[in-house]
C-alpha cells in the first residue's frame, strides 16, 4: 500500500520559493517606479503644503493692508501737523491785533470795530481749523488701532506659518527617506537584468507607464492588455523562461 505524504514534505515550500524566486527583476523595478511616482505626486500634494500656501497668501494680504493703512495714517498726521501749523499763524496774527485793539494806537470807532471784526475772523477760522486737526488726531488713532489690530492677526499667521513649515518639512523628509530606500533597491535590482533591457524599459514607461512591462501567462496566452493573436501566443511559449520580448500588438515588454 502506497505511503501516505508526509506532512512535512518540504514540496510546497519549494514551490513557493520558485515561486518567490522567479519574479522578473524587470517587474520589481516597474512596481518600485510606480510606488516612487506615487510617493512623488503624495509630496507634491501633501495637504499641508496647500494650508501654509494660504498662511502665506493670508500674512501677504495682511501687510498689505498694514502697509495701505500706515500710508493713510501718515497723510493723516501730515493734515494734522498742516492745520495745527496754519491754526498757530492765525492765532498769531490775531494775538498782534488784540495787541493794537488794546494799545491805544488806534483811536478811531471805525477802525476800532473792524479790527474787532478782523479779530472775531481770525479766531473763528483758528477755531475751526483746531476742530479739524483734533478730528485728524482721532482719524489718525483710529488708523493706529486697526493697524495694531492687524498686527496681531500677522503675528498668528507668522505663527501658523512656521508651524506648518515645520510639518510640511517633517512630512517631506519622510517621504524622501522613503524614496531613498526605494532608489538604492531600485538600483540593486536593476543590476541583475540587462542594462539595455532596462533601459528600453525606462523609455517605454513615458508612454506606457506602469504597465510597460507584462508578464506572460501560457495557459491563458495573455500577456499584454491586448489578446494576443494565436501566432504571436506561439512565438513567444517557444521563447526561454526569463526572456523579454516586444509585443507585436502593442510595443510593450512582454516577458516570458
Amino acid at each position: 500500500m502506497p505511503e501516505a505524504p508526509s506532512l512535512d514534505d518540504d514540496t510546497p515550500d519549494d514551490d513557493n520559493d520558485e515561486s518567490t524566486g522567479s519574479v522578473h527583476p524587470l517587474l520589481q523595478v516597474q512596481e518600485i517606479d510606480t510606488e516612487t511616482e506615487q510617493l512623488q505626486h503624495r509630496r507634491a500634494t501633501l495637504e499641508v503644503r496647500g494650508r501654509l500656501v494660504a498662511a502665506r497668501s493670508e500674512r501677504v494680504e495682511l501687510q498689505q493692508q498694514l502697509d495701505t493703512l500706515g500710508l493713510q495714517r501718515i497723510e493723516v498726521l501730515t493734515r494734522q501737523k498742516r492745520l495745527e501749523d496754519e491754526a498757530a499763524i492765525i492765532q498769531a496774527k490775531a494775538d498782534v491785533d488784540d495787541n493794537r485793539l488794546y494799545s491805544g494806537e488806534i483811536t478811531a470807532i471805525r477802525d476800532l470795530q473792524a479790527l474787532q471784526d478782523e479779530i472775531a475772523g481770525l479766531r473763528s477760522r483758528q477755531g475751526v481749523l483746531e476742530e479739524r486737526a483734533i478730528e485728524a488726531l482721532m482719524e489718525a488713532e483710529e488708523l493706529s488701532e486697526k493697524a495694531e489690530a492687524l498686527e496681531a492677526q500677522r503675528a498668528a499667521s507668522d505663527e501658523r506659518a512656521t508651524v506648518l513649515e515645520a510639518e510640511l518639512a517633517a512630512a517631506e523628509a519622510d517621504i524622501d527617506g522613503q524614496l531613498a530606500s526605494l532608489s538604492a533597491t531600485r538600483t540593486e535590482i536593476a543590476a541583475g537584468a540587462e542594462a539595455p533591457t532596462v533601459a528600453k524599459y525606462e523609455q517605454l514607461r513615458q508612454t506606457f507607464g506602469p504597465s510597460t512591462a507584462v508578464p506572460f501567462d501560457p495557459s491563458s496566452g495573455c500577456g499584454c492588455p491586448h489578446q494576443m493573436p494565436a501566432v504571436e501566443v506561439a512565438r513567444i511559449k517557444r521563447c526561454a523562461d526569463g526572456e523579454v520580448l516586444d509585443c507585436a500588438e502593442c510595443g510593450r515588454l512582454v516577458l516570458r
